[in-house]
């Protein structure tokens, strides 16, 4: 729903139906999640998806080619090799030196092109900040069209850390200079799979 449409139902008074849309589905749900997550600064992914070859040697390989020589992966999903364990007991402190983090996010939404992370996801919390480059794997067929669906996933919003992220971390001053990967990840990168 664009801003102006969103304005002109509030000044009908149909703010339930500008609030929350119908559960129409997209036409193409994983195009409109690629579209939001890219205007956010977010980069979509889906070249692996569409490639024969599978497997989780293949899947590191392919990522370990997309970053500089020498980077320092910390994987939190069994489908990628780390350089770094990563276990609960992990120091958070100890995340700063990694280039590359790898997760498996639940579900993304369309509508924003945010994807859903939470404690069980990252093993460590401080991985969704302190890696420069954040890999997000995810699975096409847990994309959601509206935000307000996500809300309604209760069972995934139970956990003490949850985190909807679309795009990488900026900021930007008065002066309009954009500076991205001020307050944590440089880039996130998000794998269709």
């Amino acid at each position: 729903m664009s801003r102006s449409d969103f304005l002109t139902a509030l000044r009908q008074h149909k703010f339930i139906h500008a609030l929350f849309p119908h559960d129409d589905a997209l036409n193409d749900p994983v195009d409109a999640f690629a579209r939001a997550l890219t205007l956010t600064g977010g980069i979509w992914d889906d070249t692996f998806l569409h490639s024969p070859a599978t497997g989780s040697a293949t899947l590191s390989a392919y990522l370990r080619a997309k970053y500089p020589a020498g980077s320092v992966f910390c994987s939190a999903t069994p489908q990628v090799n780390g350089d770094r364990i990563l276990h609960a007991e992990t120091l958070a402190s100890s995340l700063k030196e990694v280039d590359v983090g790898v997760v498996r996010a639940r579900f993304g939404v369309s509508e924003t092109g945010a994807v859903f992370l939470s404690e069980d996801h990252l093993c460590v919390n401080e991985l969704s900040t302190h890696a420069r480059h954040l890999v997000v794997l995810l699975d096409t067929r847990n994309i959601l069209d509206h935000l307000h669906q996500a809300h309604k996933q209760n069972r995934y919003f139970n956990a003490r850390y949850t985190l909807l992220i679309a795009g990488p971390a900026s900021l930007a001053d008065s002066e309009n200079a954009l500076i991205s990967g001020a307050k944590g990840v440089e880039s996130l990168r998000v794998v269709g799979m």
